[in-house]
């Protein structure tokens, strides 16, 4: 059984004497909570995550991964919420002990007592355990684990530390089902709304029935403490659905109010009817792209929403004006464009002053969409209100006044892959004082999944700044690869970039030059993509010019590759062998016999996507060797 829980009155007075103390020493250390300086924390590896996650490593700045325990009330989840977790999960934690005890920590240690150093909202709430929630607590005791595999017990462990996680290795789903590490986020944004409507629910209460209490500081400036920012409506249906289940039971028909509007909104709506239309042959197209894109982009698309969610003890208002709610959940394009409309009347950013807990899903879905959203909503968080909105300035904590709020904000971010844009999201605009921690993966590459023989050619250039890269990559292609293409004179060569601003750079080259090609962007018109690629298959042009995002949306199957150059390798490792196994059909077919060729232009400033595309082994040594140019074959 685990370890009883301090009272509450104990919990909160430790709390507010840790916080204080955390507020001094911010003040004494403006450099360690502006993340840079000399007195900047390093990070630091710990292997702790290889029984997690097999690839991978944490890395910690601060402080190092907290203990993992089997049971939440071990990290003091409420009992309510401890039931409806249990709930949602009944038939996974219903499974094999067996093979469960293999996908789960046990530690032996009894659970050690509330720490009031995770959190400023983190009260003990065993007082208020209804009677069912103990009697269901009581009929489960014997699981082995109130978590669904490692991983999920381990990133929950973390984001109950309130320290700064970046996960980067969540895969993409091959269909539509659970996600084990985003519902252990979900929970601990639940947690976090529960526990600090009770303590301001229990100071109200205090300062009722007692003249002389003074009131400690315990709000924000605003109501909303949590922000969910996600791409997409279809993730955003699966996100809200899964908060509904672990925040409130349907025993009453208001138990959700806004419900039949939402799921209107967020479901498939006309995208259904657009399936229904489909000829024979676009279903059989969109049947035949692989699994993780049909899992992605199933269901409602739009990537313009935002909706607040109001948590009470008995029901739960969707739909809820931004000020009156606990959790917003948007898409980085809607918060943007709110701002951007609210900015002419003032207090545009006022809602997101508060924001305790920001959660980012699908970080890498993001970055296939305009990335200036995400920084404009970010630099929009935790800024001083321009309004009071009715609250009481003697309860505003003080480092929300002294506009000190982005070092107490923990930030989640959850991805398929690091990137440069990520790391540097991670780096800069998260400062949290707990700490943070990251996930270090290890990739074996890609190199290995064509079927026939291919010979790729990776040729490294001239290394430079990043300011610098954009210019120097495109006189070696002028130079070098350019007179190359030139002077074979055959059909069949593929042109792949992975920006939009290279595309169009590129294009006007080749314009210049009369050359024979084709351009396929993110923004060409279906009638042009069909054009072109016909008449690329038919050699009717010679060279096609293909972007990353391009091939994220639609995932052509291209046809008549005969030779392949990666301008700069795709941020998906899956779209090189994708791209690649193209072009092994188009050589298998052809009369020449001879082997395809795929040219790979890469320097120092492309080593995250050449990890997740050569290996990590590989890597290493093609940045550090002499030589400019590796065959692979």
């Amino acid at each position: 059984m685990d370890e009883a829980l301090p009272s509450t009155d104990a919990a909160d007075q430790v709390a507010a004497d840790f916080f204080s103390q955390q507020f001094a020493e911010s003040l004494a250390e403006p450099d360690r909570l502006k993340g840079h300086g000399s007195s900047a924390p390093v990070w630091i590896d710990d292997s702790h995550a290889h029984s997690a996650w097999p690839n991978a490593s944490w890395v910690t700045m601060g402080t190092s991964v907290p203990q993992v325990y089997d049971r939440l009330g071990s990290y003091g989840v409420k009992a309510r919420l401890q039931t409806l977790w249990r709930d949602a999960h009944s038939k996974l934690l219903g499974a094999d002990k067996q093979g469960q005890s293999q996908n789960t920590y046990h530690t032996k240690k009894k659970a050690k007592p509330f720490k009031a150093a995770r959190t400023h909202a983190k009260t003990d709430a065993a007082a208020s355990e209804d009677a069912l929630a103990s009697s269901h607590m009581k009929n489960v005791s014997e699981q082995p684990s109130d978590f669904v595999n490692a991983q999920q017990q381990a990133a929950f462990a973390v984001c109950n530390s309130y320290m700064d996680l970046f996960l980067p290795n969540q895969p993409y789903p091959v269909r539509s089902g659970e996600d084990p590490v985003l519902d252990a986020c979900l929970l601990h944004c639940i947690n976090h709304c529960s526990k600090t409507a009770e303590l301001i629910k229990k100071t109200n209460q205090q300062a009722k029935t007692d003249r002389d209490f003074e009131a400690p500081r315990d709000q924000g400036f605003t109501r909303p403490k949590v922000l969910i920012l996600l791409p997409m409506r279809n993730m955003a249906l699966k996100v809200i659905l899964r908060l509904l289940q672990f925040t409130q039971k349907e025993t009453r028909a208001d138990s959700i109010q806004g419900k039949q509007r939402f799921l209107e909104d967020f479901g498939p709506g006309e995208d259904a009817s657009d399936e229904e239309e489909l000829t024979e042959r676009g279903k059989r197209v969109k049947q035949q792209q692989p699994a993780d894109h049909q899992a992605l982009f199933d269901g409602n698309c739009d990537d313009h929403f935002r909706i607040g969610m109001k948590i009470t003890r008995g029901s739960v208002r969707l739909y809820s004006d931004f000020y009156e709610s606990d959790i917003i959940v948007a898409s980085p394009l809607a918060l943007a464009t709110k701002l951007t409309e609210d900015e002419e009347e003032g207090g545009a950013a006022d809602f997101l002053s508060s924001i305790e807990v920001l959660l980012v899903d699908r970080l890498d879905v993001l970055q296939m969409q305009n990335w200036a959203h995400m920084t404009t909503v970010l630099e929009a968080v935790n800024q001083v209100p321009q309004g009071q909105h009715g609250v009481d300035i003697m309860r505003v904590r003080e480092w929300y006044l002294s506009g000190h709020a982005r070092q107490h904000r923990q930030t989640i971010l959850l991805s398929s892959f690091a990137t440069a844009e990520a790391n540097a999201l991670f780096n800069r605009m998260c400062v949290n004082h707990a700490g943070k921690a990251r996930l270090k993966v290890s990739y074996k590459g890609v190199l290995g999944h064509t079927l026939s023989p291919v010979r790729q050619l990776f040729e490294r250039i001239a290394s430079s700044t990043a300011a610098a890269d954009a210019e120097s990559r495109f006189q070696h292609f002028k130079k070098h690869v350019w007179l190359r293409i030139k002077e074979s004179g055959s059909s069949g060569q593929l042109v792949f970039v992975r920006s939009y601003f290279d595309f169009v750079r590129l294009r006007n080259f080749l314009k210049e030059e009369g050359a024979s090609f084709v351009g396929l962007c993110e923004y060409t018109k279906h009638s042009d993509v069909s054009r072109g690629r016909s008449n690329f298959f038919h050699g009717r042009r010679h060279i096609m010019l293909y972007t990353e995002r391009a091939h994220f949306y639609h995932r052509y199957r291209l046809r008549g590759i005969k030779d392949a150059l990666f301008y700069q390798l795709p941020e998906h490792s899956s779209f090189y062998s994708e791209l690649v196994g193209c072009l092994e059909e188009a050589s298998s077919n052809s009369s020449s016999g001879g082997h395809a060729i795929v040219t790979v232009l890469f320097n120092k400033l492309d080593s995250l996507q050449m990890h997740r595309v050569v290996g990590n082994a590989r890597c290493t040594k093609m940045l550090k060797s002499d030589s400019s140019t590796f065959l692979y074959c």
